[in-house]
This record gives C-alpha cells, structure tokens and sequence, in this order.
C-alpha cells in the first residue's frame, strides 16, 4: 500500500490498474484509503482501530461522487466515532438483519388480498360483497395503493404515507374518486388492526372527512321531454347500447345491474328480471317487472342460439360472454342527438324515484322499487319483515306506463344537421 499525501490533480490523472487492485493511503488523514480497481471503480475507506483495540474498516463513499476533501472529513468523523465506542460494522449489520426481516414481512398487497379475500364473503352480516364493490375494492389496490404502497411491509408504513396516498387521490382523480378511496383504505386499515397485523390504524378515523371533504348531492332530475328526447336519441345506437339506455330509464335499476344483465335473469314469458343477489349492491335478490317497452328493447338483443349459451351469458356485451362497456362513448353520443346534456347515469335512477313519488307511489313501495334497505334500519327493520315486493313491482309498473306516454307522445328526436339538409331541399 502506497502513501502519499493525496491532491485533486494527482486522482484525476490516475489510472486503473491492469489487474486486480492498488490502495493508496492518505498522508493527511490517517486511515484514510483509496482503492482503484481495474474496472475503474474508486472507492473511500477508513482504518483505524476502535474502542477496544479491534482493528475496522469503514466504508465512506465512491470517488469521485465523495470528493477528496470531503472523503477527509468523513475519515475524520468515523475515527471520532469509533474512538467513542461506535461499531459501524455491527451496525451494517444489524441494518442487513432489519432489512431481510423487512423483506420476510406481508406486504400491502399482500395483506390487501387476504382481507378482500375473507371480507368479500363475511362482510354485510355475511352477505358478502357485491360485485361492484369487490371491482371497486380491486381496483384501488391495482391504481391507487399498489403503486404507491404494495411492495411494502404493511407493518412498516406510516400515518404520513397512508394520508399523503389520499390527498393525492383528491388532488388527481377528485373529490368524489379521492372520498371512496379513503373508505376503502380505512375499512382495509381497522381490519388489518382488528387482525393483528398492525398495532393500529395509521390512517385517522376521520380521514375521509377531513383529506377528501364529501361533495354536495346531486340534485339533478330529467325533466320528461328530457327523458324523450334521450329515449328517441337512444334510438339511433346499435341495438345493444340502445337497449341499455332504454332499460335503464325504464326499471331504475343501477348501471352496472343493467350493463351486466344475464340470460338466466330474464324469463319473458313472465315479464320478469330477477337481479341475483350476487349482482344486487344490497346483497339481495332484486325482482324487476319488464313490460312491453322493456321486452322489446330485449327481443332486439336475445340471441338466437340461446339454447347453447349458459345462464351466465350477458345479454349487453359487445364481446361474447361479457358485460356492456364504453358508458363514456354512450353517454357522449346521446348528448349530441339528444341535446340534453348535465346529467349522468345515476341522475335516471333519481329521476326514476322522484317520477314515483309524483304518480302517488308510497314511500315504501318506491324505496323498495330501486331495492334500498337504509330507510328500512334500526327499529323499522326489526319489526317491519314484509319485503314490499309486490308493491315495488306495482310502483316500476306504474313508472314504465308513465315512461310509455313520453316517448310516445314526443316526437324523435332528429338532429341539426340533418334538419338543416330538410331545409335545404
């Protein structure tokens, strides 16, 4: 081993060896030592005895990232260290030992798993989850807390990360987006503290409120020449879109019960739609009267190979087998044939519910028609066990009859372009 006194000019100008290695010490600084390979590799390093008289080395840092001078005055604070008795080696590894032990740990995603895993079947007094949410709860892991959060230790995070993830859901994907994700993550959180695998929630109680404030309700109900005008606009997409749009303002059912709609669901012979509860976002089977309207939209997509298809076969679906997709491409259509624009899907489910109400349909039986519970809880649940089905199929009924008087009695919708070439001629 070579010493010198060690400058920036003499480092620059030198050259790796041809083979193996050289190590030059530092006349300055004792201890200090600088390896070269013949890869070119430079690397800082610091000898020097500890506390009880062992001999160490410390590693400091590449050249030339950690310049001469600062590779000095890292030499000279680890002699300081070690002569007070610190032992960087046993720390290195105990550090290693954190690590593995870290690496052996469930992750996130891990933990994530086992929870939608267990709480999908035993959630809702063992009902189990709806489809929808265990969509919704698959994907904030796959978008949301996989990205930032999967890889992970779960054990290991902190209230920071966890909060941080919501507000930057807030902050990109809205108040609405960012406020579900929050219920999501804390229902995961009490869980994973309920279970064990943490020692507690990191996220606060009130995270959601206070990181992701709700929004105000929507209020917004179709007027009926709105509801025409779209029903007719519908009338110009391809049969299977159409019969979507068309079903939706006819039985108030929710998007994805509609986008989903399964063979063995329909009997039209009875005029019937049964959602299983598997589909239902409450858990429980769901019946929903078809009349003319309905049957029709539906005799336009029934396949004629029926007989060889499983119940499971969805009715919308664009792909064999699957459900209907592409809301946003509808949605965006319709506005333009229609000219009704400001609405959204779930606004034909408000607008359904609100239309009941001014035909005279009893509170009860027009819940019961878009099969809610919540005004069913606490003690009217306990005592109230009548299902209203019969009364929920009278009140759709009566909706469908009203919905049939529109859009008859309104005039197809036809667009501007095309008046404009009638005015023309």
């Amino acid at each position: 081993m070579r010493q010198r006194t060690l400058t920036d000019t003499f480092l620059r100008t030198l050259k790796p060896p041809a083979t193996g290695r050289i190590e030059l010490r530092d006349a300055r600084v004792r201890g200090l030592v600088l390896r070269l390979t013949a890869s070119g590799t430079a690397t800082w390093s610091v000898r020097a005895l500890a506390r009880d008289g062992r001999h160490t080395r410390v590693s400091l840092g590449d050249y030339p990232a950690l310049s001469l001078s600062d590779a000095r005055k890292a030499a000279l604070d680890a002699i300081a260290s070690l002569q007070r008795g610190a032992d960087p080696i046993a720390d290195k590894r105990a550090a290693r030992a954190r690590r593995r032990a870290e690496a052996a740990e469930p992750t996130v995603a891990q933990r994530w798993q086992e929870w939608a895993e267990v709480a999908s079947r035993t959630a809702l007094r063992g009902r189990g989850w709806s489809a929808a949410h265990a969509e919704r709860v698959a994907r904030t892991l796959r978008l949301v807390v996989g990205p930032a959060l999967g890889k992970r230790p779960l054990r290991h995070t902190t209230r920071e990360q966890w909060t941080r993830l919501v507000s930057d859901a807030h902050r990109t994907r809205g108040p609405a987006a960012a406020g579900n994700i929050a219920r999501v993550v804390a229902r995961f959180l009490t869980y994973a503290e309920t279970s064990g695998w943490i020692d507690h929630s990191p996220l606060p109680r009130r995270a959601a409120a206070a990181l992701a404030p709700p929004v105000a309700s929507r209020e917004r109900v179709l007027t009926d020449d709105e509801i025409a005008r779209i029903w007719h606009a519908a009338g110009r997409l391809a049969p299977k879109p159409r019969a979507f749009v068309r079903l939706l303002i006819l039985t108030a059912a929710r998007r994805s019960e509609v986008a989903d709609l399964a063979l063995g669901e329909v009997d039209r012979e009875a005029g019937l739609w049964t959602i299983p509860a598997t589909r239902a976002k409450n858990r429980r089977p769901h019946a929903v009267p078809l009349g003319d309207l309905a049957l029709a939209e539906l005799r336009a997509v029934w396949p004629d190979d029926e007989r060889d298809l499983a119940a499971e076969h969805r009715l919308l679906g664009r792909v064999r087998g699957s459900g209907l997709s592409g809301f946003s491409k509808i949605k965006a259509a319709l506005d333009r044939a229609s000219s009704v624009t400001g609405w959204r899907w779930h606004d034909l489910r408000r607008t359904a519910r609100t239309g009941m109400a001014r035909l005279g349909v009893s509170r009860e039986a027009a819940e019961a028609a878009l099969a809610h519970v919540a005004g069913r809880a606490g003690l009217i649940g306990v005592y109230d066990r009548h299902d209203y089905r019969a009364e929920a199929l009278v009140a759709l009924r009566t909706w469908q009859a009203y919905v049939a008087g529109l859009v008859a009695e309104a005039a197809p919708v036809v667009p501007l372009a095309a008046r404009r070439r009638e005015a023309a001629l």
